[in-house]
């Protein structure tokens, strides 16, 4: 079990490393720079989000199952106001820290490529994909952390969590992660990335922290598609 983390320990020592890293840099950066790096990150989200919406929409078997998820989970979401208790949680710091937080948090769970590589990781010690989301993860944080300071670590332990959840559910459960259930948790995620990108362009803040809930529809539909056969 302890193997299987290696790319997940990878990821994670990466994100402290880059957190320290980048809030020095940002110490020697004068604001224009940092608008600039995030405004880039910003585009670079929302370019990720749009792709994997494209490529993994049409491999969908289940029209409507995102529309309703975003629906529905959104409205969980906005009702349990995260958004707001991010906010809390980073209040205090550097204005956008909380939007930086989400936006990192959900590039790094949300897409096809942490949600493979932890399954890979757990089935055949593969760590190549998490490998690659690592590196991607000490780029943005760095640029992030330049511009909202060390608070950035605190997506750390969330990421770890997550991965390890996703490690183990597939190392005892690996019927549960079906290619169709990885294709619409891509698809939302995807969503949400590019909510985050369009956050961070400061075009439109759709408050990303509150679409979070969407991931339980997929979650419950295909366990209840599971245990009746349907």
């Amino acid at each position: 079990m302890i193997e299987s983390l290696t790319g997940t320990f990878a990821d994670v020592g990466g994100i402290i490393i880059a957190s320290i890293l980048g809030s020095f840099i940002g110490k020697k950066m004068n604001d224009g720079y940092k608008n600039i790096l995030l405004s880039i990150l910003g585009f670079i989200a929302f370019g990720v989000g749009f792709e994997s919406v494209v490529v993994y929409m049409q491999k969908s078997q289940y029209a409507v199952l995102f529309i309703i998820s975003l629906v529905v989970g959104t409205a969980l979401g906005t009702w349990w106001n995260l958004d707001g208790k991010i906010n809390s949680l980073t209040a205090g710091k550097s204005e956008g820290l909380s939007k930086s937080i989400v936006t990192e948090v959900i590039l790094s769970t949300l897409g096809a490529l942490p949600i493979v590589g932890a399954i890979m990781a757990a089935t055949s010690h593969n760590f190549t994909f998490l490998f690659v989301n690592a590196s991607l993860d000490f780029v943005m944080v760095t640029i992030l952390a330049a511009a909202d300071g060390i608070g950035m670590m605190i997506t750390a332990p969330i990421i770890f969590l997550f991965q390890f959840i996703i490690i183990v559910i597939a190392t005892f459960a690996r019927g549960a992660l079906s290619d169709s259930f990885i294709t619409e948790i891509a698809i939302l995620g995807g969503f949400m990335v590019a909510a985050s990108g369009l956050s961070l362009l400061n075009i439109k803040d759709l408050k990303a922290a509150n679409m979070m809930p969407a991931l339980l529809i997929p979650i419950i539909f295909f366990a209840v598609k599971g245990i009746f056969n349907i």
